[in-house]
């Protein structure tokens, strides 16, 4: 009994396995036999309509493949090149400009102004003086005398810039460079000196490392 079980299942299984492949056999013989009708009989035009329909384009093999942009690109300038054959509608209708009209008459020249009488003339000239501020008055003379303190404990920098803001001298560098040479930087005396503007700098340095007389 079991060995007729056995049997029968494996008839069974050996029969839906061979149904099975022959369905798929069936199948692709079909799909060829399709494919080879359909490629045969459809005719140029039929095969260009069924491209439209699927939002495709059928080309010859002597024609140039585009991209998308290429095409969008070519359609623009066919479009543009047949409407530029065709004259503007703006020109058609545009009128014609009058023609300028040249009169003979020239136009009239402006009135002079009134000129103002002498008297009041003089008048204007004292008031605009008068409101005029004062001329600033002319610099000390160049060789008033300048009064610099050196307090104690100033090296050769700090008696350079006083001497440079008093303006004594006006190369602040020039007279350092100069008293450097003189080795005077530990023998500057503290106190008050009188200079003059411009003063050689030989005199100066003279002068600030000599005791003061006040």
């Amino acid at each position: 009994m079991i060995r007729n079980r056995t049997f029968m299942m494996g008839l069974g299984l050996g029969i839906v396995a061979g149904a099975v492949l022959l369905q798929l056999m069936l199948i692709g013989q079909g799909a060829q036999l399709t494919k080879a009708s359909l490629t045969g009989e459809l005719t140029k035009e039929e095969l260009q309509a069924a491209a439209e329909a699927m939002d495709m384009q059928v080309l010859d093999k002597s024609e140039e493949l585009l991209t998308a942009e290429q095409w969008k690109q070519k359609q623009l300038s066919e479009e543009t090149s047949e409407g530029g054959e065709q004259p503007k509608a703006d020109e058609q209708d545009k009128p014609s400009e009058p023609a300028d009209n040249t009169g003979t008459d020239k136009p009239k020249t402006p009135n002079q102004p009134k000129q103002p009488n002498q008297p009041e003339a003089a008048k204007t000239k004292e008031m605009q003086q008068a409101a005029a501020p004062p001329e600033p008055k002319a610099p000390a003379k160049a060789n008033a005398p300048i009064t610099v303190r050196v307090p104690a404990g100033n090296n050769l920098s700090d008696v350079a810039d006083s001497l440079l803001a008093a303006g004594v001298i006006k190369d602040r560098q020039g007279f350092i460079d100069k008293a450097t040479e003189k080795r005077i930087n530990r023998f500057i005396q503290s106190g008050t000196y009188t200079f003059t503007a411009g003063e050689d700098y030989g005199s100066i340095i003279t002068k600030i490392t000599a005791k003061p007389f006040n």
